[in-house]
């Protein structure tokens, strides 16, 4: 008699979900290469997983056309983007960090699936417990589902570190932050910039930095809000505001600022 294995959407994305935290003790483990796995699974859960909420709203919005005459298994379903358009559409609370890291294990597991694996471990790891910690944040405010229930109870206790991990990292982390600003509180040159890399405000000065910062959460060296002096002007404007240019086309290379590139957002007229 010929088995069947069935799983509904959520069903299916749990069962991706356990995967993932298994392949992750295996990673942690030795075995290096289940952290390919791991982001296989984990980037199948949270595309399904993200379905399962818009169905929340109507089952019927899984389909690419939910107003066809009549549906079966060949019928085409929304994809990831359709599913965060339509969460955030609604007004669910999706942070940018969290879908920038969907995005990035999305291109990772597209890399892996069709090119080659190329990662950094750390990055990896990572990514991983924002994205759990992201999740579980994301679960509490709008669909609390019980996950202690759903999720395998070997593989539940990975799951909470994992999303715990990050609070307490985060914590030390802005800690680490809270003690350089009582120690440098009267140096006028002593700033606390906004992270890019993490989306914390956890840039403090670091003297063995190259860029003289560093992220006290991820280690990020660059911030598009650090400030840098205009090499026209002197001036100090934000990274993210300046230009980089050959000013005089002989490899003199400088930051210059929208004042004195003419900007008429930052120049006004007499």
């Amino acid at each position: 008699m010929t088995q069947r294995h069935q799983l509904d959407l959520l069903d299916n994305a749990i069962d991706s979900l356990n995967e993932a935290l298994t392949k992750y003790q295996q990673a942690k483990a030795g075995d290096v290469k289940a952290y390919k796995f791991c982001v296989l699974h984990l980037s199948h859960f949270l595309e399904l997983v993200l379905k399962h909420y818009v169905t929340l709203a109507h089952p019927l919005l899984i389909y690419k056309n939910p107003f066809a005459k009549d549906f079966n298994d060949e019928s085409l379903t929304i994809g990831l983007q359709e599913a965060i358009n339509f969460l955030r559409n609604e007004g669910k609370d999706l942070s940018e960090q969290f879908l920038k890291d969907i995005t990035w294990l999305k291109k990772l597991r597209n890399h892996i699936e069709h090119y080659k694996f190329d990662m950094e471990v750390a990055d990896v790891e990572a990514t991983i417990g924002r994205l759990v910690h992201a999740f579980v944040e994301f679960d509490q405010a709008h669909a609390n589902m019980e996950l202690d229930d759903l999720i395998d109870s070997g593989q539940y206790h990975l799951f909470l570190e994992l999303a715990n991990n990050y609070d307490m990292n985060l914590k030390k982390a802005e800690n680490e932050v809270d003690d350089a600003c009582r120690v440098n509180h009267d140096d006028p040159d002593f700033n606390v910039y906004h992270c890019d890399q993490c989306d914390h405000d956890t840039m403090i000065p670091d003297g063995d930095s190259e860029t003289g910062y560093r992220c006290t959460f991820c280690g990020s060296e660059e911030s598009g809000y650090m400030e840098v002096r205009c090499g026209l002007c002197d001036m100090p404007w934000n990274m993210w505001q300046m230009k980089y240019l050959d000013w005089t086309d002989n490899e003199d290379w400088m930051y210059v600022c929208p004042r004195c590139l003419g900007d008429p957002n930052y120049v006004k007229d007499d």
